[in-house]
């Protein structure tokens, strides 16, 4: 009788010591699954002593389930939503690429209005507006055009 006496002394002493910090640094591997039985025990035997903590803890597990569900979507409304995800990504970046190559053609039309604005050089010297002209012009062809082989993630199909 004394022995079963004392081992309930020692777990009420057990229990005194392990403060809300142990429990908090051992929930990783009991969400995980990766917890011993005795850690297990231990945990909910905590859980039963602090029921904040034990709510707090719940609420933590629902959102790493949420969290695991989108990694891996197992519905076809996750497939769905996902799906979405990645056109409405793909369709963005294809207007930030174009608008983009709308940038180089306006440079490209006031590099030419400057050119003609601008006196021309003696001769034998070229238009320094023209070549800027020719080159925007060239970058915001190749631009645009580009925007038709970007994927949502930013890389070419």
């Amino acid at each position: 009788m004394r022995s079963s006496r004392s081992a309930a002394v020692l777990r009420r002493e057990a229990r005194m010591k392990i403060s809300r910090d142990v429990i908090y640094d051992l929930l990783p591997g009991y969400f995980a699954g990766e917890a011993s039985p005795d850690t297990r025990a231990l945990i909910e035997e905590y859980f039963e002593t602090d029921p904040e903590f034990r709510r707090m803890a719940d609420r933590f597990q629902a959102m790493l389930d949420d969290a695991r569900k989108r990694e891996n979507p197992d519905s076809d409304a996750a497939r769905e939503r996902a799906m979405f995800d990645r056109v409405r990504s793909q369709a963005k970046r294809r207007q930030e690429t174009r608008a983009m190559a709308l940038g180089f053609g306006l440079a490209a039309v006031f590099s030419a209005f400057m050119a003609f604005v601008k006196p021309q050089p003696g001769p034998g010297h070229a238009n320094a507006g023209v070549i800027l002209a020719v080159f925007f012009g060239l970058v915001a062809a190749a631009t645009f055009i580009s925007s038709y082989f970007v994927t949502g993630d930013g890389h070419a199909v």
